[in-house]
């Protein structure tokens, strides 16, 4: 792997948490989904051993570990996201429910 690509894998895992950003803010978890896949397999690949190395070696370490406090960054603000959606979609749960109740009552 060149000097140039090195940090691809990271770049790309950054652009990829923007687009889900972007995708929860306008309540898209369907895509979301998809994407999120796709991002958490690119983010296996930073494990390896090798990779890493080669990050060492070529002195790439604090650019590197910019673009990983970029990436936490964003994941926190889409768990932010996802625990308003989830506590949302409970809320409308609890009164379609009860709208159900209170229709099944009246019409009896």
């Amino acid at each position: 792997m060149d000097i140039d690509s090195l940090l691809d894998p990271l770049t790309r895992a950054l652009s990829q948490s923007q687009a889900l950003l972007s995708l929860a803010q306008a309540g898209d978890w369907e895509s979301f989904e998809t994407l999120v896949q796709q991002r958490q397999q690119g983010l296996l690949s930073l494990n390896d051993q090798e990779y890493l190395q080669s990050l060492a070696q070529a002195d790439l370490e604090a650019k590197a570990a910019s673009l990983i406090q970029e990436i936490q960054a964003i994941n926190k603000a889409l768990a932010s996201l996802a625990e308003a959606n989830r506590e949302n979609t409970a809320s409308e749960l609890r009164q379609n429910s009860r709208a159900a109740r209170a229709i099944d009552a009246y019409g009896r």
